[in-house]
């Protein structure tokens, strides 16, 4: 209920805005790339013998959404909301041989608040991101060794978290905006759950680069 309210009450927000002419706005797109944060799980004992959890490679993912701007001389504060998929995988290695990746995904709505200057066309911004999970996928659940891993990643990926986004765009002719961001966690390892006894660091918000593209209207 919170996760709904907090998207819904952005949106009523961006589009009032919008209708009073404060600020411009548009829509966006754009691909992001990240990876899970987390202990490196160690010398865990299996059905057959000890193994070891490790964060694997990035995974792609996208995002779609609005974004408004009001700008005052050279500086401006800019409101976006985007629907995003994010996530990465997890390598379980068994006697120093990777025998299983497994995807975490995250599908959930962002909000950054930004604030930047501008130089001409081209600008640089700064602000937090808040971020609300609507939906996971977290392929450890069907190891069955794994479900206490499974549990906490589940347990702790559900709330609400909150990171920052920092970037540099360009806008082509004040209609066509391009951005190269950066996202990462207010809280990095801010969280932790048990497996056999032993707490391990996570982290609820993977971090991403983000490359965008948006039309002002």
């Amino acid at each position: 209920m919170k996760k709904i309210l907090f998207v819904s009450i952005a949106v009523l927000f961006m589009a009032g805005t919008s209708q009073a002419q404060i600020f411009s706005y548009g829509l966006k797109a754009g691909v992001n790339f990240s990876q899970l944060g987390m202990d490196d799980l160690t010398g865990i004992t299996g059905t057959d013998q000890a193994y070891d959890l490790i964060t694997g490679e990035s995974a792609q993912g996208y995002q779609a959404g609005l974004m408004t701007r009001i700008k005052i001389a050279m500086v401006f504060v800019q409101p976006e909301v985007y629907f995003n998929t994010t996530g990465g995988t997890v390598e379980q290695v068994v006697a120093g041989e990777v025998t299983n990746v497994m995807d975490v995904n995250f599908s959930r709505f962002d909000i950054p608040l930004l604030v930047g200057v501008k130089f001409g066309p081209a600008r640089i911004n700064v602000g937090p991101v808040g971020s609300a999970v609507i939906n996971s996928v977290n392929e450890l659940d069907a190891v069955p060794e794994l479900k206490g891993v499974s549990d906490g990643l589940d347990a702790l990926s559900s709330e609400f978290t909150w990171g920052f986004q920092a970037g540099i765009g360009i806008d082509i002719l004040k209609k066509l905006a391009l951005d190269a961001r950066y996202e990462g966690s207010l809280s990095k390892y801010g969280e932790s759950f048990a497996v056999a006894g032993t707490d391990y660091n996570f982290d609820a918000r993977p971090s991403q680069w983000i490359l965008t593209v948006g039309w002002w209207f």
